[in-house]
């Protein structure tokens, strides 16, 4: 498979419900071989769910992708599960997060086995934002939590979130070497 140009690439996010099985991800693997494109994968058994970034030329057609019975973003989303401590906290979070009122930058919010699934836009919001939202809520609850990434992130998503959370404006895709190795 050639390898693309990183300045004429499109990030999108694949979701599949349910336990994936081999031949449903080589489905996926095979069609993205004609775009040219790739995917990274995670599968995560405490939610049933996998997701995939999809990295594919500037103007893909994602339209056999979406059809392979998965939900498909047209961007690079941000999945992640939230286990709160104290289980009485799941639904007013759910509620919080999940309702009517949701924020806007939230795309869906929906309950996994003891704990929640947040899908959001990292470019419409900051992880610690949705995180200091999750955190206010059990708060009420005196909860702690455990988190797991559900969903691939692209380079530049990466660098943001971490010269975020380190209040490192400096740190930035051209700065970070496993990026310049990898171009």
């Amino acid at each position: 498979m050639e390898r693309l140009n990183k300045t004429n690439v499109v990030y999108l996010t694949l979701r599949i419900d349910g336990s994936l099985d081999e031949q449903a991800r080589t489905a996926v693997d095979a069609l993205l071989v004609d775009q040219p494109g790739s995917a990274i994968w995670h599968t995560s058994s405490a939610t049933g769910r996998s997701y995939a970034l999809l990295e594919l030329p500037a103007s893909p057609d994602a339209s056999r992708i979406a059809a392979a019975g998965a939900k498909l973003y047209q961007t690079p989303i941000i999945a992640l599960a939230v286990f709160p401590e104290v289980r009485e906290a799941l639904p007013p979070l759910l509620e919080a997060l999940g309702g009517p009122g949701r924020p806007a930058s939230i795309l869906t919010c929906e309950p996994c086995s003891g704990g929640i699934v947040i899908e959001w836009d990292p470019q419409r919001v900051s992880a610690a934002v949705v995180l200091g939202l999750v955190d206010v809520e059990l708060q009420r609850f005196n909860s702690g939590r455990t988190a797991e990434l559900l969903s691939p992130l692209p380079p530049e998503s990466i660098a943001r979130i971490a010269a975020d959370g380190l209040e490192a404006p400096q740190i930035a895709p051209d700065r970070v070497l496993e990026m310049l190795l990898d171009a």
